[in-house]
């Protein structure tokens, strides 16, 4: 698995690629707008989802250098312009608003604020029937969903649902989990796109993290993970620590979960990031079975 860092002395458009197989660095030099001064919020199949100063999303491959800009952040539902007396887009008005609320009035961004507000965790998933990527976003207010094409002109918004955690894509279908342990069922295939709920809520259960995984034997997982704050830590730097992590086989006919207690030789890894379910034994260098999380 390869680890992306940037060093400041070394410029604004380099960062450096450390493979942890080779246990060597490799030095890269990124496009413009310069790599330290976008966000990364997503990254897959050798993709990295940037935002850059003016809250506008680019694909960017840090190996061949190729850059493909995703439709402009003023195509989302919650995104309007507001332009100078020359024409140019000077701001943006951000809409607090979901398919069955209005909360406070619109808020009013620079360029380079919105993203702060606005983006939140994004993913690259590859649709194998039409040989091209699909980058769904998970954004403000209250977690909602959007996804764009490559190539497409605008973003579509994926209404009424709300509080997202985490993603999954297979076969046209988009998973999606929320953090009441809902699990829903996007089918993007056809131009009018439907979704099913296939677990419920359960009201009495809580958990900080949900993630969404698929498995490389097919299965489709749910994994939760608790965190809680050390003890007897300053407040100022306290983090905090691993409680539990559980994972468990999601049972879409029955609407519900079996608790796995194996990963079968596979590894997961979770986090701010696209969550991965590989074979160790296609990937050896990792060692034994594990799973890796980062807050």
């Amino acid at each position: 698995m390869p680890v992306l860092h940037l060093s400041e002395p070394a410029g604004e458009n380099v960062a450096f690629l450390y493979s942890l197989v080779e246990k060597r660095a490799y030095k890269l030099v990124s496009p413009e707008p310069p790599i330290r001064s976008r966000f990364l919020i997503g990254s897959s199949h050798g993709w990295l989802v940037t935002v850059d100063d003016r809250s506008e999303m680019h694909l960017l491959n840090p190996i061949t250098r190729e850059q493909v800009a995703l439709p402009s952040v003023i195509t989302m539902e919650h995104v309007k312009p507001i332009f100078s007396k020359s024409g140019a887009v000077d701001k943006y008005e951000f809409s607090w608003h979901t398919a069955t609320k209005v909360r406070n009035r619109p808020s009013i961004y620079a360029l380079s604020e919105l993203r702060d507000q606005f983006h939140y965790k994004a993913f690259v998933f590859y649709e194998t029937r039409k040989g091209s990527y699909i980058v769904v976003l998970i954004h403000k207010p209250d977690s909602q969903l959007s996804f764009a094409r490559v190539g497409d002109d605008k973003w579509t918004w994926l209404p009424p649902h709300t509080h997202y955690e985490d993603c999954s894509y297979k076969d046209d279908l988009l998973y999606a989990i929320t953090g009441v342990r809902e699990i829903h069922a996007f089918d993007l295939s056809g131009p009018v796109i439907t979704v099913k709920v296939i677990m419920e809520m359960d009201p009495d259960v809580a958990c900080e993290n949900m993630y969404i995984v698929q498995a490389p034997w097919g299965d489709l997982l749910n994994v939760w993970r608790d965190a809680q704050y050390a003890q007897d830590t300053d407040p100022e730097t306290m983090k905090k620590e691993l409680v539990e992590i559980k994972v468990y086989k999601v049972d879409a006919m029955a609407k519900g979960l079996v608790e796995t207690k194996s990963l079968h030789d596979n590894v997961l890894f979770l986090g701010h990031n696209q969550s991965l379910c590989l074979s160790a034994e296609h990937y050896p260098a990792q060692g034994k079975p594990c799973l890796f999380y980062r807050q």
